[in-house]
């Protein structure tokens, strides 16, 4: 199975691969743990490929991306979750934190 085609199965918006952010390194850790029938969770592979840029301590141009990626993935519930983990980055700062308010302002709880 080559990257395009696992992408797709995983339901990755398209922006992963336009954005240079699913990288051959973070491909061929996910395709070693895939099996057939992961598909049916396909958002935890989604899941473990921000959390292995997470693991790398990413510069603030990174966690730009993150955020956008974040917004666009097809599990609202999930992009949420990756937002609160991107917060907590040491190169989290206003400039990003507005450009999550503007990407997220209609996946917020009222209440958060």
């Amino acid at each position: 199975m080559n990257k395009t085609e696992f992408l797709q199965l995983m339901r990755f918006p398209n922006e992963w691969l336009s954005s240079g952010m699913y990288v051959d390194d973070l491909f061929v850790w996910q395709l070693a743990g895939y099996a057939p029938g992961h598909e049916e969770g396909a958002e935890h592979n989604r899941n473990g490929a921000f959390h292995w840029w997470l693991r790398k301590n990413p510069d603030k141009r990174s966690l730009s991306r993150l955020l956008d990626l974040a917004a666009a993935d097809p599990d609202p519930l999930l992009g949420l979750d990756v937002l609160l983990h991107l917060e907590k980055s040491p190169h989290y700062d206003n400039e990003l934190a507005l450009q999550a308010s503007q990407l997220f302002a209609a996946r917020r709880p009222a209440d958060a």
